[in-house]
């Protein structure tokens, strides 16, 4: 009995101690892993020169103020304005990993889930560095190297290097993290559109899109509008528009009158590992100067997820979807001089894929592509404001009104940047924050231009006021609700009503909160007629209506 006391004991340890090691030792391990020695760059021969509170120097490249939106001018070669983007934006990087990390606390809250999490993706990119070229891995070197000499205040925590490499992998990352059980994912909601020919009133090739991404406020209020001249042969001026410390691109419009946009996607030929899209779209906007030339780097490029990237010509007045996944590519091109792209793909070789018709199903990407193609056609001829009015644009199938907020309209103000282009005129138009509903402000390849702004959303002091409050006070109900507490749930419905009356999300709360059956049952039914944003969002609140 002693013995087989003794051999339980030692199993029983046994277990612990490798549960411990798959818990701690193996994302630990993934991490080492994944580290990377940094690509020696050249020291800088010049020096952060802040020549006020609205402009900076370092060399030739410069950061400014412009509106509520800040300008990054870099020039010369790679590591040159690497090393000055990490000097002049460091400390907005810092914010932004700041804001990612409380985020990925709120969707990961349990310490061991995200070490877990933290370590697999380590351990998953360990090889994630082979996917750059060594002129990319040098500028994301130079890039790090001058934020961690001036603002990095994670490098206790990882080296700058290595987070970097992650930062420029994140798009791909999250994509593949939606369907992590880990994981409470982000959604994602990003709307474009493109009209030319007799559908523009001047005949140009106008373009709007909307980028969705809920890796915290500061990707909304910190964007940065690029201008890059690089100071290599065959190479591209161009304008984009992401964020401090990014090498790659999701926006941008370059000197040959190229556009580029990413829409996340989803198809059955995920990978765990390849070249991030955000490379590949810098790439293209620095060394391409047609549809077909962008074409033909798509292919090539070894992907790991899968995106929709609308590409647009000023000088071929053309405009197409690229359909791109691990597995291949398929294109699809304008029809009655328009495109509309969200999130999932349409072209005949994704017609048994079974990822890219449960994004369909389950998501809100077909509502979002029928109401922007509506908005198309809803009128004869459209101009760079009503491609803006399209993209902010909150109502629901029909026109109806379903409050704020609302996942499956084209604007959920959850935007992080919204851009529009007269591709012709080589003219962008980027919105100052919050979502979308501030000020577009004109520019070119080069800077801002003299000319008026597009104005602000007449949503946006309702916003500033009283909407942007709706997220927090929705989620104090519900956890109110989940401590039993009903009386103040009460009240916090009741106050989310009187917030967003026309919101599903407000009156199924309130049926949860009442205790009267009748107004119970009301309150369901209201919520059903107000566009549940999901599938999954209508049977639940069909079932509460059931189960009274």
């Amino acid at each position: 009995m002693a013995i087989v006391l003794g051999v339980a004991r030692w199993l029983v340890a046994a277990l612990i101690l490798g549960s411990a090691w798959t818990i701690l030792g193996l994302p630990a391990l993934g991490m080492l892993l994944a580290a990377r020695a940094a690509p020696p760059t050249a020291p800088p021969t010049d020096s952060l020169v802040v020549r006020d509170n609205r402009r900076s120097d370092f060399g030739r490249s410069y950061r400014e103020q412009v509106g509520q939106l800040i300008h990054l001018h870099l020039e010369g070669h790679r590591e040159e304005f690497g090393y000055a983007e990490g000097a002049l934006i460091g400390d907005r990087i810092a914010r932004i990993e700041t804001d990612m990390m409380g985020v990925f606390v709120e969707r990961v809250p349990l310490f061991l889930t995200r070490h877990l999490v933290l370590g697999l993706v380590n351990w998953n990119n360990r090889t994630l560095d082979r996917h750059f070229t060594r002129e990319e891995l040098q500028e994301i070197s130079a890039i790090t190297s001058g934020h961690r000499d001036h603002h990095d205040p994670f490098l206790a925590v990882s080296p700058s290097y290595s987070r970097g490499l992650q930062y420029h992998a994140l798009h791909d990352i999250s994509q593949y993290l939606i369907d992590n059980p880990l994981v409470h994912p982000p959604q994602i909601g990003c709307t474009a559109v493109a009209v030319g020919g007799a559908r523009s009133e001047d005949g140009h090739l106008l373009v709007g899109r909307l980028f969705d991404f809920e890796g915290g406020g500061c990707f909304d209020a910190d964007k940065v509008v690029y201008t890059v001249a690089p100071e290599h042969p065959g190479s591209h001026r161009f304008v984009s528009v992401s964020w401090g410390g990014m090498a790659g691109a999701v926006t941008g419009l370059n000197d040959a009158g190229l556009w580029i946009s990413l829409n996340a996607a989803a198809t059955g030929d995920l990978r765990f590992s390849g070249r991030p899209i955000v490379m590949v779209a810098r790439d293209i906007l620095e060394h391409c100067s047609g549809i077909d030339d962008a074409l033909a780097v798509l292919r090539a490029a070894d992907v790991f997820v899968s995106d929709g990237v609308l590409l647009a010509s000023g000088r071929e007045g053309r405009a197409v979807v690229a359909e791109k996944g691990p597995g291949g590519m398929a294109v699809r091109a304008m029809a009655d001089d328009h495109l509309v792209l969200t999130n999932h793909f349409l072209e005949p070789r994704w017609a048994d894929d079974r990822a890219n018709a449960k994004r369909i199903r389950d998501g809100t990407t077909a509502t979002r592509f029928a109401r922007a193609e509506a908005l198309v056609r809803a009128r004869p001829r459209h101009d760079p404001a009503s491609i803006l009015a399209l993209v902010r644009d909150r109502l629901g199938a029909d026109g109806a009104d379903v409050g704020f907020g609302n996942r499956s309209t084209i604007n959920a103000w959850i935007g992080a940047h919204l851009v529009v282009a007269d591709v012709t005129a080589g003219i962008i138009w980027v919105c100052e924050p919050f979502h979308g509903l501030g000020r577009a402000i004109p520019f070119g390849i080069d800077g801002p231009l003299e000319q008026a702004a597009l104005p602000a959303d007449p949503d946006l002091p309702f916003y500033l006021e009283t909407a942007h409050g709706f997220p927090a006070a929705r989620d104090r109900c519900l956890s109110l609700l989940r401590l039993g507490n009903r009386d103040g749930a009460l009240a916090a419905a009741q106050a989310l009503v009187a917030m967003n009356p026309r919101s599903f999300e407000a009156n199924a709360l309130l049926g949860q909160a009442t205790a009267d059956p009748t107004a119970r049952r009301a309150a369901f039914e209201r919520a059903l007629t107000l566009q549940p944003a999901y599938p999954a969002d209508r049977a639940r609140i069909q079932s509460l209506l059931d189960a009274r």
